[in-house]
């Protein structure tokens, strides 16, 4: 009775933790095609005996080995893993679960020819979604700087510390990690005043932190799902419909090739 019991509140909980994520996406038809794999998903843990909310690494390769074995193409695959890895990002941002087991899991790479899904941003909806960041939010207005000006991957700005900064005349770097190596950065001079404004009086500790803190006022690392809700900001309060990270980092590589 006792093991019933809990598969029961197991079960409550997933799909309430299922319908509070899906409720944070831009779309009815996103939400359409997260809510199907997280079923899929779902009813694949059943079946092996797996709790979806905490499943483990191996738990997240063996559904997507089962899933290529069916057929299901590579762009569903990584759509399904972009859905899971989002998931478990909101799962472990309010605590829900410990870990992302996504990490570090491959996805199907997006072949020569694939018409990507990124839509593109002019010019001047990059130049509004910039001015809506910097009234908004500080950490906002320097993640969207450094995706859009420096062109920093996401993660990569997530995992600066104050300490990676360096502010000497006449430039401010950073220092970043790509392929296991130290890579140092010269920001542009906008990139450099928001990253100042970001940090502004704190000495250390991450560059980019959540609005929640522990109990001893330790303050918490930003997640990528933080990150993702800050940027779905600019969508009400710019001209950009379509402002997500991917597409202000593909405006930065497009930019590159202009000139």
């Amino acid at each position: 009775m006792g093991a019933k019991a809990n598969s029961t509140r197991q079960a409550a909980l997933q799909r309430s933790t299922v319908d509070s994520w899906l409720g944070t996406q831009p779309s009815p038809n996103t939400q359409a095609a997260y809510r199907s794999d997280l079923d899929a998903f779902g009813r694949w843990c059943t079946r092996e005996g797996a709790v979806p909310l905490t499943a483990d690494t191996a738990t997240v390769v063996a559904f997507q080995v089962a899933r290529a074995a069916a057929g299901d193409s590579d762009s569903t695959i990584r759509r399904r893993w972009s859905a899971l890895s989002s998931f478990y990002e909101f799962a472990l941002d309010r605590q829900l679960t410990s870990t992302n087991p996504t990490v570090g899991v491959v996805r199907p790479k997006v072949l020569a020819g694939d018409v990507s899904p990124t839509l593109e941003l002019s010019a001047e909806s990059v130049a509004t979604a910039r001015a809506a960041a910097a009234a908004l939010d500080p950490r906002l207005d320097a993640l969207v700087a450094l995706i859009v000006s420096d062109g920093l991957k996401v993660v990569e700005a997530l995992a600066l510390d104050i300490g990676d900064v360096v502010s000497k005349r006449p430039a401010t770097t950073i220092t970043i990690r790509r392929r296991g190596e130290e890579t140092r950065i010269v920001l542009d001079r906008e990139t450099a005043k928001a990253v100042r404004r970001c940090i502004g009086a704190r000495r250390s500790g991450p560059l980019f932190v959540s609005e929640r803190s522990s109990p001893d006022g330790r303050q918490h690392r930003l997640t990528r799902f933080g990150a993702d809700h800050l940027i779905r900001q600019l969508r009400n309060e710019s001209a950009a419909a379509h402002v997500t990270a991917n597409a202000l980092r593909r405006f930065h590589i497009n930019s590159r090739k202009l000139t």
